[in-house]
């Protein structure tokens, strides 16, 4: 007997059935989708819609790309703040949709790329962030994020940009301080967030100095007070607690340095490193004798004896340091010119940190240019040594040529041969290509650019090329603006 054939109608009848059911179900989410769209994104970086392009720049990435939209990215970053929050089953379904979409579908309506609202709103707060103060218009809505959300991810993004956009506002002080006390984050987090401010909030020094006095190895928690001046005193004694173990000994003559004369109560125990082997910790320890200045007189007699010590460096760091201590800068000259003039007079193996005002970690340095740093800091004490460091303006070395001009500058306040050197290096840097992180050109051009800053308005006609790379990235973007306010009114 043969078998029936199978009515080939009803199988065909039933896939139409199905396919329009699909369609119909795109079609009605792509109507929900168009309906709750957030409206007003007309900004386009690079012919992208922006909210598709803060996507495509996620948290840290968006950093230096968004140094050439500048403010204009303000009110659109604002405006996906003010998003209202997502369900998962909501972005699921829209993830849905998206994939069953056409190609050209898609491709017509990329701006309907399916994005989490969470990842987007932290992104947005990472971009107000490296913004800075240029964002200051922006902080409510960061602070009633950062007060309503219950993300922690994007509650420590609005903390994070607050301190970063106006670390003087009493409200960002306020929020950081009802996180440290309802401790939603961890208070060696808490810390780290203050600490980069890179701002004096002094409010929180009592705060701070509770927490290092519970806590066994407080690292982070004195670390936050680097940039709160006389303040910081009450916490020098659990630096030098710190400093007693030697995993963070680095950490605090960073400190020490940088606290200067406040960290005086340090004393004995950077004059003790100076007995140490290791030519690094010696330098260290020299460098922030130095920038305790007149208060480290008791480490004198320690010092002196290394200025002729086998190694070059720290023959220079310890006359530098012995003329800052005396208040007699023209003692340290002879020492460090020659160093400059004869390099290969001795190895070394300490090495100079060199701090610059831009948020990025300082780069170290030794021999002839550390040399020329070190006479651009005796001033006008330095005249005599003014032929030898102008000849270095030629040199193949651009770091030296860099070390030289600034140094001319400090000794002569004469910008004539000094600002040429320093736009050369501004008018050789090339575009970065995208998400670049910081390179030696990177740290270079900053500090031509902060050299330039203390020029002031000798500089004037440094303006069109500081214009021309303030949008390399964000911290040249901040240093520019620097130099520009220092150059004065006729720069913008």
């Amino acid at each position: 007997m043969s078998a029936e054939p199978k009515p080939t109608g009803i199988r065909s009848h039933g896939r139409t059935k199905w396919l329009w059911l699909v369609v119909g179900i795109v079609a009605a989410g792509l109507l929900v989708w168009a309906l709750t769209w957030p409206r007003g994104d007309v900004l386009e970086v690079n012919g992208v819609r922006f909210r598709i392009w803060v996507a495509q720049h996620p948290d840290f990435q968006i950093q230096d790309p968004l140094a050439a939209v500048g403010t204009n990215a303000i009110p659109h970053l604002i405006r996906i703040l003010r998003e209202p929050a997502e369900s998962p089953r909501a972005f699921q379904a829209k993830a849905w949709i998206w994939k069953h979409l056409p190609r050209t579908l898609q491709s017509r309506f990329q701006h309907w790329y399916p994005v989490p609202r969470w990842q987007l709103k932290r992104t947005a707060l990472f971009g107000l962030r490296f913004l800075g103060p240029e964002a200051k218009v922006a902080l409510p809505e960061v602070l009633r994020v950062g007060h309503v959300e219950t993300n922690r991810m994007i509650r420590a993004g609005a903390l994070v940009a607050a301190l970063q956009i106006a670390p003087e506002s009493p409200d960002t002080f306020d929020f950081w301080r009802e996180e440290w006390e309802g401790t939603n984050f961890s208070r060696h987090d808490l810390a780290i967030y203050l600490g980069a401010a890179r701002y004096p909030i002094l409010a929180a020094a009592p705060l701070l100095l509770d927490e290092a006095k519970r806590t066994p190895n407080p690292v982070t928690i004195v670390e936050a007070c680097e940039y709160f001046g006389p303040a910081a005193r009450p916490a020098v004694q659990y630096m030098r607690q710190v400093f007693t173990n030697s995993s963070f000994r680095g950490n605090m003559m960073k400190l020490f340095r940088r606290l200067g004369p406040v960290a005086a109560e340090a004393v004995p125990d950077l004059t003790a490193a100076l007995e140490e082997e290791d030519p690094a910790m010696v330098g260290s320890a020299l460098e922030a004798l130095r920038a305790i200045g007149p208060d480290a007189r008791a480490a004198l007699p320690r010092i002196q004896p290394l200025v002729t010590n086998h190694d070059v460096m720290i023959r220079m760091l310890a006359a530098s340091a012995s003329a800052r201590i005396q208040g007699k800068p023209e003692l340290a000259v002879r020492v460090l010119l020659d160093g400059l003039e004869r390099p290969g007079a001795g190895t070394t193996k300490a090495r100079m940190t060199v701090d610059i005002r831009q948020p990025l970690a300082g780069v170290v340095t030794s021999g002839p240019d550390a040399a020329a740093i070190l006479l651009g800091e005796c001033g006008p004490a330095a005249s005599a040594a003014l032929p030898a460091v102008e000849q270095n303006l030629q040199d193949k070395n651009q770091w030296m040529r860099l070390a030289s001009a600034q140094a001319i500058w400090r000794i002569s306040g004469d910008a004539k041969k000094a600002l040429p050197v320093l736009l050369e290096i501004l008018d050789a840097q090339p575009q970065p290509r995208p998400g670049q992180s910081p390179s030696p050109d990177t740290y270079m051009l900053i500090r031509a650019i902060e050299a330039i800053e203390e020029m002031g308005p000798a500089a004037q006609e440094a303006t069109p090329s500081l214009k021309r790379v303030r949008t390399l990235s964000m911290v040249t973007r901040h240093a520019v603006d620097a130099a520009l306010a220092k150059i004065g009114p006729q720069a913008p």
